[in-house]
């Protein structure tokens, strides 16, 4: 068996740790090798509304990728948070963080916290109607 620092399982990269970590650098890159296509060709159309659009369906899901399986410790949700930021700020050429926050509420991109928790909710609801599903089928069948 050979020692690795990282390995990538299911798209989600395991970092050798004595506790459970995942890095997100290569997830931070995807984003940003996506974002920076969208933004060269957009820039020439002017229209930031469509930019942010494409940014939503596009890159955002690099970041919240496997966010149901995976628990974000507050540094990670920063940096990504922070990934989205950086791009809004490209996009609308502004630096401070009110406006930011105010661009992200406009267009509907909830803090990473909010979409990984909403995510897990989904999830584990999803979970607990598949059990009762498999429960009501096992019990008809055995009648």
């Amino acid at each position: 068996m050979q020692f690795v620092e990282s390995i990538k399982y299911l798209g989600v990269h395991i970092v050798a740790n004595r506790k459970f970590k995942c890095t997100f650098e290569e997830v931070k890159l995807k984003f940003f090798r996506v974002f920076n296509c969208i933004y060269a060709r957009s820039k020439a159309a002017d229209s930031e509304i469509a930019t942010v659009e494409l940014l939503k369906y596009y890159c955002l899901p690099y970041i919240t990728y496997a966010c149901e399986a995976v628990s974000f410790s507050k540094t990670d949700i920063s940096k990504l948070d922070n990934v989205m930021n950086h791009a809004l700020c490209k996009i609308f050429n502004i630096s401070n963080r009110d406006n930011v926050m105010y661009v992200r509420t406009q267009f509907g991109i909830p803090s990473l916290s909010d979409i990984a928790e909403r995510r897990r909710q989904t999830f584990m609801n999803n979970l607990i109607d598949l059990h009762h599903f498999w429960l009501v089928l096992s019990s008809t069948v055995w009648m």
